[in-house]
């Protein structure tokens, strides 16, 4: 049998050719190990993206108007719930209404909606039913429904003396002041309503 020699070229052609192939095996591993890190990314944030719109969505509410509801401290306000989603319990949602006085005194009061928290009764009913000026019994809603509107009454005061006028219609009227009403929602956003008389604190005259 004849045998051919092989010659130092051959050999540093194969042993060159092999390096080749080697480098691109590593390079296919690394952009397949890029490739589905990137993937694995963009699939949790798109899931985050979708958790958070949905939440959104479903969790949003907006007061639409507000008005002096009694010449003194008390006031109307109408919000409306987001159209999607679950409902919403009326004690999981939050008042906070504040303001501040131009000696540096600051007032705070927040409840639940309709909780009076030991001031005057406060009242929450759905648009298009009877209120509690209708006469009869009353009781306040126990459940926002997604798309519905809602009136609610505030009343003045401070988380130490709920029977107050703070941050009520007469206060503002009389310290020519502002207040500020955020409700917040649990597992949900948050909105803020600036408070200003539009017609001092005669009643019916708005207040944002």
């Amino acid at each position: 049998m004849r045998r051919e020699k092989i010659s130092d070229d051959n050999c540093s052609i194969g042993v060159g050719a092999m390096i080749v192939f080697i480098a691109m095996v590593l390079l296919a591993s690394m952009v397949m190990i890029s490739l589905i890190k990137i993937t694995e990314e963009i699939s949790q944030s798109t899931q985050r993206t979708a958790e958070d719109a949905r939440r959104n969505s479903v969790n949003t509410v907006v007061i639409v108007g507000g008005w002096v509801y009694d010449s003194w401290d008390d006031m109307l306000f109408m919000m409306e719930f987001g159209s999607s989603g679950e409902e919403v319990a009326r004690l999981d949602v939050m008042y906070v209404l504040t303001c501040s006085y131009d000696d540096g005194t600051f007032n705070y009061r927040s409840a639940a909606l309709g909780d009076s928290a030991g001031g005057s009764a406060i009242y929450v009913w759905e648009v298009g039913t009877p209120g509690p000026d209708a006469g009869g019994a009353f009781t306040n809603v126990a459940q926002f429904r997604p798309g519905a509107r809602y009136f609610f009454t505030l009343d003045g005061g401070t988380q130490a003396t709920p029977g107050g006028t703070q941050c009520g219609p007469n206060d503002l009227a009389a310290k020519g002041i502002t207040a500020d009403l955020y409700l917040h929602l649990p597992n949900g956003m948050s909105t803020h309503q600036k408070l200003s008389l539009s017609n001092g604190n005669e009643k019916g005259s708005q207040i944002i």
